[in-house]
């Protein structure tokens, strides 16, 4: 969780998309290639896990990583 900026609500559910930067982060001068979230979203399904953003009290971005649970046998 950290503090503002955040990010608009609509965007959340776009984090996570190949390529995709949010709006004031599209200036290639202040980094990234939009790659990033992408892979390591990927890398988390393919455990069965999911990566979920919100917004943070703090006025910034949240993320929740939740793995299944393994059974015993």
């Amino acid at each position: 969780e950290d503090s503002a900026p955040g990010v608009p609500e609509g965007e959340l559910a776009r984090l996570t998309e190949r390529l995709y930067r949010v709006e004031g982060s599209r200036n290639r001068a202040s980094g990234g290639s939009g790659l990033g979230l992408s892979i390591a979203s990927a890398l988390i399904n393919a455990h069965g896990a999911t990566l979920t953003p919100s917004s943070a009290t703090l006025g910034g971005l949240r993320w929740t990583l939740r793995f299944p649970l393994l059974s015993a046998n």
